[in-house]
């Protein structure tokens, strides 16, 4: 199964596992979790590369994520919509196929 938790108070999201809803190379839900952390992380690359936060972590494994950033004042409210967007993804993942994806929100 795969875990998403995100922090919002951190702007930090943490995937773990594995969908197995298919064989490997064929797991639609697997794919669709990459890719939503794939842009999440693309996000905080090029808000990190355009100066709207600091201290970027972007760790994209096999079976692991995390994806985290410090928004500079100015911007905290479009870094927490960048988060949020995407989290809405991984909520629909979780709502369609909860036996193989879940989602927590922590914090406020």
């Amino acid at each position: 199964m795969i875990e998403v938790t995100y922090y919002r108070e951190h702007n930090r999201l943490v995937v773990t596992g594995h969908a197995q809803s298919n064989e490997y190379g064929k797991d639609l839900i697997c794919a669709s979790a990459s890719i939503l952390a794939l842009t999440l992380g693309a996000n905080v690359g090029h808000m990190a590369d355009s100066g709207c936060v600091t201290e970027p972590i972007v760790k994209l494994e096999e079976g692991h994520a995390e994806i985290s950033c410090k928004a500079k004042a100015r911007y905290r409210e479009s870094v927490r919509q960048t988060f949020m967007s995407l989290c809405v993804g991984f909520e629909i993942l979780a709502s369609q196929w909860p036996d193989y994806i879940s989602y927590c929100v922590r914090g406020w």
